[in-house]
């Protein structure tokens, strides 16, 4: 079964992915002076900072610093109710990992699908990013909140993910926009405008 959790997707499966990684593209609204961030790691704390939030923080443009790591920015996922902008505060300079195309997966009964992604197509300021595929095939634990952003995890449960990220090695001052355009056969947005303010 899938279950559409804020912006990524959520099935039961069984069995590994595979991990695929790349580096992080510098576009000339980054700066390359930030530190190598493990993107496994920052996608599975991206997760449970998303189950540990209830929806209406976790939505809301003025909380969007709510559980933020110091290392890394975690940018939410797609908005609710089919809204396609958002908005939030950064810090300048700071790593920001942003979702593309994700699903969560718990463990079951049935064989995990190939995840099918037709195009992906994400702009920072008109600037062309790569996304990067990540697996994580390892499980690891979700303890999420009643009402919250992934509402389709159970109250602590044991899953993996898979899926395609963009890593921002960090923004320089200034305002910033953020495009994401994706077709994929697993339920989420297929287009997402973020407006992000770099302090």
């Amino acid at each position: 079964m899938l279950i559409v959790v804020a912006g990524c997707s959520r099935h039961e499966a069984d069995g590994p992915a595979r991990t695929a990684t790349s580096k992080a593209v510098h576009t000339p609204a980054t700066v390359a002076s930030t530190p190598t961030v493990d993107l496994q790691l920052a996608v599975r704390r991206w997760y449970r900072r998303a189950a540990a939030i209830p929806a209406s923080e976790y939505f809301d443009p003025k909380r969007c610093g709510s559980q933020q790591p110091a290392d890394v920015w975690l940018l939410g996922g797609g908005a609710p109710k089919g809204r396609t902008q958002r908005r939030c505060a950064v810090p300048a300079h700071r790593p920001i990992l942003a979702p593309v195309v994700n699903e969560l997966i718990s463990h079951g009964p049935r064989p995990m699908l190939p995840l099918a992604v037709r195009s992906m197509d994400v702009r920072l300021d008109g600037e062309s990013l790569k996304p990067t595929g990540v697996d994580n095939s390892r499980p690891y634990t979700l303890k999420a909140v009643r009402g919250g952003a992934l509402s389709g995890v159970a109250d602590e449960e044991s899953v993996t993910d898979r899926g395609f990220w963009v890593l921002l090695p960090g923004l320089a001052p200034g305002s910033h926009h953020l495009v994401i355009n994706t077709q994929a056969d697993v339920p989420g947005p297929s287009h997402v405008e973020w407006t992000l303010t770099a302090s």
